[in-house]
């Protein structure tokens, strides 16, 4: 419990700025299941995935960031509207939130292969803070009430995305309502901070190495009050069904991932090498990925983007 509290203080005081940045769950494999980020791709494959991550933060540290999240979007049968949803559980000490989105999504045709969609998440989550779980050496500070406080939080997110054969471009706006979390009287700032996000990405084929495909990409976060982010990636696929995958995220962390597919089933792998001034306290990140493509053909292409 002492090891926690030092982790914890030092993150509250110390990357304040960071903990701004990561008021949603952070995802080790979101190229698996870029769906998590941006609403407008419900609908954009031709199957309806399922998918279940379970990740877990900073592993070494007790009571870390831990997130488990189900997920599945379809395209309706008039070929313009996809639907989906979202379910999650995040925590991190005392700290906990249960959410829900419901997604629509419209696809415009530019042409035959290309095409725009706009997305629109509405969320509620429930957010709690177990203040019992709080072991403090002052017991004067009006903050703390050592209750279970909860609220329950409206929210939306907005997303534009554009995607081919080998591409995707998208957009985000996250938080959009900017919600307060009213769970102490005595905390007037209890803010949801708007985020947003950009990626992109572009898949490499060789015809005279047909198994391989390579797919460069790229995700930017950033807030209203926090610098831009970058996740630079890179993934390698090998007759469809096998690939390895790298991340770097300057100054936190190096991410490996491996994972396979078997049918319309797969499996994914990924483990953060964390080198910020964490790396003392923890052994890094670890995410398993479980997933389903109901519908897929395989006489179409299988790439999963």
């Amino acid at each position: 419990m002492k090891r926690f509290l030092l982790i914890f203080t030092f993150l509250v005081f110390a990357l304040t700025s960071i903990l701004q940045a990561q008021q949603l769950p952070l995802y080790s494999q979101y190229m698996m299941n870029d769906f998590f980020i941006n609403p407008a791709i419900a609908g954009s494959k031709e199957y309806s995935p399922i998918l279940l991550s379970i990740h877990k933060q900073w592993t070494g540290i007790n009571d870390s960031p831990s997130t488990q999240t189900l997920s599945g979007h379809t395209m309706l049968a008039n070929n313009n509207v996809g639907i989906g949803a979202i379910i999650y559980n995040d925590g991190f000490g005392p700290e906990s939130h249960i959410g829900l989105h419901a997604i629509y999504s419209y696809h415009f045709h530019i042409d035959r292969l290309n095409k725009i969609s706009l997305g629109l998440s509405a969320i509620a989550f429930q957010y709690k803070m177990d203040q019992r779980f709080l072991n403090l050496t002052i017991y004067d500070d009006p903050a703390i009430t050592y209750m279970i406080e909860k609220t329950i939080v409206p929210d939306a997110t907005f997303g534009v995305y554009a995607y081919g054969k080998k591409y995707y471009v998208g957009l985000t706006a996250a938080h959009l309502f900017q919600a307060k979390l009213k769970i102490n009287r005595n905390i007037d700032e209890n803010t949801m901070v708007r985020h947003y996000f950009g990626m992109g990405g572009y898949k490499f084929t060789f015809p005279n190495s047909p198994q391989l495909e390579i797919e460069p990409s790229v995700l930017v976060k950033m807030t209203e009050i926090t610098p831009p982010q970058f996740d630079i990636n890179l993934k390698l696929y090998y007759d469809k069904d096998y690939w390895f995958g790298m991340s770097i995220r300057p100054g936190d962390s190096f991410v490996a991932a491996i994972g396979f597919k078997h049918n319309q089933y797969y499996f994914g792998y990924a483990y953060d090498f964390t080198f910020s001034d964490l790396s003392a306290y923890t052994f890094g990140s670890q995410e398993i990925i479980f997933g389903m493509n109901i519908g897929e053909n395989n006489r179409r292409s299988r790439s999963f983007f």
